[in-house]
């Protein structure tokens, strides 16, 4: 498990990570959760290239970077966009991850790639086989986000373009790419454009809409401002009348890190959150650990979170059945004294599944739990990988031939798993 301390009114090139300067009063009350929680320092710096067991990244020119995202297109491809440290790929696969093809790149020029867990390069495929690819980088001194776009089957690849109306100027990172049922391409971020005072912690989200004509013209909305936790990624679903559910982390009073949901409008008005877990994690740093949320066909929402509150502490899960206003109790999952974390979660029917990481002090183990009566009871949960010297977070993928995990390790390498 990742775990980001993090200290806010620093102002730099790296704004976001702020996690250098620590007072010994901070300092010691995050030494006391050590016991349930790894630390890192870094966990939004550069990228760090595989260095062994990368067979499935040696025609990468340094081997191939740890945060690989994936997604299935249209024709039942695999698709992964793969970042290295100065410059973004993508290729495919058509065994399920077994081989991949020549990977394809996407900056022309050599860039700082920015990664971590959290914020990662995305990847989505539309219905008539478009490929958009969002990644961070250093532009101008600041983090930002770039958008490309690929209209010939991945060939080739537009030159990269900013997403932020306010780049470089302000801090746009944490992106995440979303496709809607009827084909419509989204793309949401953190932003810091609001702030007016750096003491305060919370960034705005903003999004886009990517038309089918062009992506020349960008127009930023802004989905809620200055109350986003600034390290952790957002979740993204969408509800039966095609629009954008997003389930985030928000920063309440006195610190509370809890969650909430926010409902976009069509009209381009400034969405209303409300909270939806009440755990009063209190603390002034970065948990590093977005939510998940899945949305299946009888409109039930299915909700997976970490955290540390003084209500509870660890993995939970819970289901709304209308439209997220009220929730099941929270469900506790994963083994506590082995550091569950970093979980997904996918309705596909009647059944749902749940993924996350553990760590027993030797190795970190991939497990999975399923339901098959819409999360009203579970099957117990079972470890389906493992790997020994490092790994990512994993993602749920659903195609044609089944549910899958995606999985990255240093040591064994890219893994689709698939679970029935």
């Amino acid at each position: 498990m990742e775990y980001t301390i993090q200290i806010h009114g620093i102002k730099s090139e790296n704004n976001f990570l702020r996690c250098f300067l620590l007072s010994s009063n901070l300092l010691l009350s995050f030494i006391l959760l050590a016991s349930s929680m790894v630390f890192s320092t870094a966990s939004y710096g550069d990228n760090d290239t595989l260095k062994g067991g990368t067979a499935d990244y040696t025609h990468y020119p340094q081997g191939g970077g740890m945060r690989v995202t994936a997604t299935f297109g249209p024709d039942e491809r695999l698709w992964r966009i793969v970042p290295e440290k100065k410059f973004i790929y993508v290729d495919y696969s058509i065994d399920l991850g077994k081989t991949f093809s020549a990977p394809v790149r996407i900056n022309r020029q050599p860039q700082r790639i920015k990664v971590s867990r959290q914020n990662r390069p995305d990847i989505v495929i539309d219905h008539s086989g478009r490929i958009f690819v969002i990644y961070t980088a250093v532009i101008a001194h600041t983090t930002s986000q770039l958008l490309s776009i690929s209209n010939d089957s991945g060939r080739s690849f537009s030159i990269p373009i900013l997403l932020s109306k306010k780049a470089p100027e302000a801090i746009s990172y944490l992106g995440r790419l979303a496709l809607s049922p009827s084909g419509q391409v989204y793309v949401f971020w953190l932003d810091d454009r609001d702030r007016t005072d750096w003491r305060k912690p919370g960034f705005s989200v903003y999004s886009t809409m990517i038309g089918s004509e062009s992506s020349s013209n960008l127009v930023n909305q802004r989905v809620a401002k200055n109350t986003l936790c600034e390290c952790c990624r957002i979740a993204v679903a969408f509800d039966n009348d095609d629009q954008p559910i997003l389930f985030t982390r928000f920063i309440y009073q006195d610190n509370i890190r809890d969650h909430g949901l926010l409902q976009m409008r069509p009209k381009g008005e400034e969405s209303l959150p409300w909270r939806v877990t009440f755990d009063k994690w209190k603390i002034r740093g970065c948990p590093e650990q977005g939510p998940a949320i899945s949305i299946s066909d009888n409109k039930r929402f299915h909700i997976a979170w970490f955290t540390q509150g003084s209500i509870r502490q660890g993995l939970f899960y819970a289901y709304s059945s209308n439209q997220g206003r009220h929730f099941s109790n929270p469900l506790s999952f994963g083994t506590p004294e082995n550091m569950p974390g970093h979980s997904d979660i996918m309705a596909d029917g009647k059944r749902v599944f749940l993924t996350w990481t553990e760590f027993d002090g030797t190795k970190m183990q991939l497990l999975v739990m399923k339901s098959i009566d819409m999360g009203q009871s579970w099957l117990p949960a079972k470890p389906i990988a493992e790997s020994t010297v490092g790994s990512d977070i994993p993602f749920l993928l659903r195609s044609a031939k089944g549910v899958f995990v995606s999985w990255n390790s240093k040591n064994e390498g890219y893994r689709l798993i698939p679970l029935e």
